[in-house]
């Protein structure tokens, strides 16, 4: 969820772009990680299962690496707040995802949706903050700035 600072009114404004969610998959099933078409179905469901808005259908395609080992699928997805994207590597058993949005969603939901999906034996997620210094409100904005520059006036004065 985006930084929410209170306002005097006691009322929360949310700060920052939005929330990015990293999964790193392992132990997962490999002949899942190998289905193009399972990865088209991921990337298409999963913007309305955190209430995200689809702008484009899902693109997946299979990429060849040097050695069977790097083989696997890539894919994304085009929302409204950003993008999803999956990249799997079926021979190691290994997914990465990124969920990437200017909207606050539930990482946890989002984390073990993906998990029952893929049936992932082991995860590793991070989850941060985009845009931290981003205010939404550009009146926002100007009343930091306006706060920076009398700071800056008065150390100069004194």
């Amino acid at each position: 969820m985006p930084l929410r600072l209170a306002t005097e009114e006691g009322k929360l404004e949310l700060f920052g772009f939005g929330p990015h969610l990293m999964v790193d998959g392992y132990q997962a099933n490999p002949s899942k990680l190998d289905d193009e078409e399972l990865i088209r179905q991921v990337l298409d469901e999963l913007p309305r299962e955190m209430s995200m808005t689809k702008i484009l259908p899902p693109h997946v395609s299979r990429h060849q690496g040097r050695t069977d080992e790097e083989n696997g699928i890539t894919g994304v997805v085009i929302i409204a707040e950003s993008h999803i994207s999956i990249q799997t590597f079926p021979k190691r058993s290994f997914l990465s995802v990124d969920v990437f949005s200017c909207k606050g969603f539930d990482a946890q939901a989002a984390q073990d949706w993906l998990v029952q999906r893929f049936e992932i034996g082991r995860c590793d997620s991070h989850f941060i903050n985009r845009g931290k210094e981003l205010p939404r409100d550009l009146a926002e904005v100007d009343r930091i700035l306006s706060g920076e520059r009398e700071y800056i006036g008065a150390r100069i004065d004194a």
